[in-house]
C-alpha cells in the first residue's frame, strides 16, 4: 500500500522531532551547512556601518541546543528545525562584548552552561504566546532560524508581533528560513527514477496555498508588522550541497514519523513513511536528489 499523508490527524501542534543526543547532533550540522551556504552569521547589512553595537544585546528565539532548533507541527513542515546555541556560539566570536540570550520553549537540549562563553545564558520561552513586559524593547537584534515546524497556518504574523516587541527602537530581526516552495528533484539524467523524491517533495510542499507557501512572503509580513527596510535574499544550494541537506531532510522526516505517526503496525503511518523514505535513499544513491533555496529577511524596527 503507497503511502498517504495523513499527517494532520496527528499533528495539530507541537514539536514532532527528538529531542536526543542524535536530534541534537542533526541541529547542530543543520547550522553549520547553513552558516557555509549563506557566507555569514550575522548579515552584513545589519554589521554595517556600526549598526549593530559591540556591547549589543541579542536574543536567538527558538535556540534548542544553544546552536539552532527545530520545531514542527504539520508534517508539511517537518523539515524545519530551530536554531541551535551554536548560532549564539558563532556570534560571540564576532560580538565578544555582546549579551547573548537564548530561548526556546523547551531547556531539554540546551547545552551545559559550564562549557558556554561566559556571555551566553538560555532561557525558556514560548514564543507563541505574549512574551513577558520585562523583556520588551531588549534587544538589538532578534534572530530567528528554521521555524516551519513553529509557524501554523494563519502565517507568522502573530509570531513577528511579539518578535518585534523584543526589539530596542532601530534594533534588527533576522529571520532564516527554508522555503518548501523552492523545493525540486534534481536529476543528472532524466531516465533514472525519482517518484519517491518527487512524492517526498509534493508531502514537504502541503497543498497549494497552504502554510508552506508563507516563507517566500515574509518581506510583506514584516512590512505589515511594521519593520522598515525589509531585505530578502534566496540562496540556491550548489550541487555540492544537495547530499548533506538532504541526508538532514531525511533524517528529520525519520525522526517525525516515530514521534508523530501512528507505528502500531506494519500499515501504520509511520513504517509506511519509513518505507517511502528507504525509497528517497535509494534514489539518491544514483544522483536524485532535492534542491532547494533557503531565504534571509531581516528588517529594522522604526526608531
Amino acid at each position: 500500500m503507497p503511502f498517504e499523508d495523513k499527517s494532520q490527524q496527528y499533528l495539530e501542534s507541537g514539536y514532532a522531532l527528538g529531542r536526543g543526543y542524535a536530534s541534537s547532533l542533526r541541529l547542530n550540522y543543520q547550522h553549520t551547512l547553513l552558516r557555509e551556504l549563506l557566507g555569514y552569521i550575522i548579515h552584513p547589512e545589519i554589521l554595517s556601518h556600526g549598526r549593530l553595537p559591540q556591547d549589543a544585546k541579542v536574543a536567538d528565539i527558538g535556540t534548542g541546543t544553544g546552536y539552532l532548533r527545530t520545531t514542527a507541527s504539520r508534517l508539511t513542515m517537518y523539515q524545519a528545525d530551530f536554531t541551535c546555541s551554536q548560532w549564539l556560539i558563532d556570534v560571540s566570536r564576532e560580538l565578544p562584548s555582546a549579551q547573548l540570550d537564548g530561548f526556546d520553549v523547551s531547556e531539554e537540549q540546551y547545552p551545559s552552561g559550564a562549557w558556554l562563553p561566559s556571555q551566553i545564558s538560555l532561557r525558556q520561552l514560548d514564543i507563541t504566546k505574549s512574551i513577558p513586559p520585562n523583556l520588551e524593547g531588549s534587544y538589538d537584534l532578534v534572530h530567528v532560524q528554521l521555524f516551519l515546524c513553529v509557524v501554523q497556518k494563519d502565517g507568522p504574523a502573530a509570531i513577528l508581533k511579539e518578535l518585534y516587541k523584543l526589539l530596542k527602537p532601530g534594533g534588527y530581526l533576522q529571520w532564516v528560513e527554508y522555503d518548501p516552495i523552492s523545493f525540486t528533484v534534481v536529476s543528472p539524467d532524466p531516465s533514472l527514477k525519482q517518484s519517491a523524491n518527487q512524492k517526498h517533495v509534493q508531502i514537504i510542499q502541503g497543498p497549494a496555498g497552504k502554510a508552506t507557501e508563507w516563507p517566500s512572503k515574509l518581506p510583506s509580513y514584516l512590512a505589515d508588522t511594521g519593520f522598515q527596510q525589509v531585505t530578502f535574499d534566496s540562496y540556491p544550494l550548489p550541487p555540492r550541497t544537495y547530499a548533506p541537506f538532504m541526508q538532514c531532510h531525511l533524517v528529520a522526516a525519520e525522526e517525525v514519523s516515530f514521534k508523530a505517526m501512528k507505528n502500531d503496525g506494519p500499515e501504520a503511518q509511520g513504517p509506511m513513511f519509513r518505507d517511502m523514505l528507504a525509497e528517497v535513499y535509494k534514489e539518491c544513491q544514483t544522483g536524485v536528489t532535492m534542491a532547494e533555496s533557503p531565504v534571509v529577511v531581516i528588517g529594522k524596527k522604526p526608531i
